[in-house]
């Protein structure tokens, strides 16, 4: 059996070739000229003849914008721009978003970042006493600033460090500071530093990781280093003794066989020593009457007196009582 769409096709063939401006139609689809005219016809020729017998299709045709072939030439410079860029700008804006992103949450802790903290830390040089603790971040600088009981600098003569491939220290190998900082995070270790004129090192832990971030640490040293002015003896008939224990007192140490008193409100500190009583504060006392007192150029007083539970003293030109428990 014929095969339908053949004879459909053979038909509307036979049918074009019929008629003059059909068989051009057909010659211009074919790439062959037409008849006897030796002038081939165009796209633009056949467009013209169909719309000079339909109105509605020249008026419509006036409104489209003129068809122009694409050449090799556009072909090429559409080519070159995708090689050249393959990403459209929203996709570009997509990507700066999406590596933004990534790079805060690489350099970003698990955690929020650690809170700074300044401190005074006044340390212990007796045997068993429990070093200071230093907390470190990585990226994060830490000041250590060593100071003797009067407040005045004390130079670091030298340190060590127990972890040099965790910690890196700054010193200017003349001042009292150093800067340390953790090079890794979840580490531990610890420093010793010796300073001028003091026989003990000061022992020193380093931990990271903390919710807290030392920014500066001012570390009071008991005694009197190389830059302490000499402390005033309100007294010149006190004892060899007795000046002795007033000044180890005044540098936070307290002579041996003294009993340490509470002091209400921490106003200060006391001790009982040989039957009189060693008072530590910045408050001027008023009452009792003190025998001997020594001062530093911080305004730290020490005073000497009588056994008593009871001190009237001056603060801000104001008189207080301080109690003391536990004689």
């Amino acid at each position: 059996m014929p095969n339908i769409k053949n004879i459909l096709i053979s038909s509307l063939l036979a049918s074009m070739a019929s008629s003059p401006i059909h068989a051009d139609i057909y010659d211009v689809l074919r790439g062959t000229p037409g008849g006897g005219n030796t002038t081939n016809l165009t796209y633009n020729d056949v467009q013209g003849a169909a719309a000079a017998q339909d109105p509605t299709l020249a008026a419509a045709q006036d409104q489209q914008p003129a068809y122009k072939p694409t050449t090799l030439r556009d072909e090429a410079f559409k080519e070159l721009l995708n090689k050249t860029f393959p990403m459209l700008p929203s996709q570009i804006q997509e990507l700066h978003k999406q590596y933004d992103e990534t790079q805060l949450a690489i350099h970003s802790g698990p955690g929020a970042p650690p809170q700074p903290i300044s401190s005074t830390i006044t340390v212990d040089l007796s045997p068993g006493a429990i070093p200071p603790i230093l907390r470190l971040a990585t990226g994060f600088i830490t000041s250590i600033v060593f100071v003797d009981s009067t407040g005045q600098p004390w130079p670091v003569a030298d340190y060590s460090l127990g972890n040099p491939s965790g910690f890196n220290i700054k010193w200017d190998n003349k001042t009292n500071t150093l800067f340390v900082q953790s090079l890794k995070d979840h580490i531990s270790g610890n420093m010793a530093v010796r300073l001028g004129d003091l026989d003990t090192p000061i022992m020193i832990s380093l931990v990271t990781g903390q919710k807290d971030v030392d920014y500066r640490v001012d570390i009071q040293v008991p005694g009197t280093g190389p830059n302490a002015e000499t402390p005033v003896l309100d007294n010149n008939l006190m004892s060899q003794g007795t000046s002795h224990a007033l000044l180890a007192v005044l540098d936070g140490v307290p002579p041996s066989g003294s009993i340490e008193l509470n002091v209400a409100k921490d106003y200060g500190r006391a001790w009982l020593y040989n039957g009189k009583l060693l008072f530590r504060t910045k408050l001027t006392v008023l009452s009792p009457a003190w025998s001997a007192s020594v001062s530093s150029p911080d305004g730290t007083k020490v005073y000497e007196l009588m056994n008593t539970p009871l001190i009237l003293a001056s603060q801000n030109g104001k008189t207080i009582k301080i109690e003391l428990t536990g004689l």
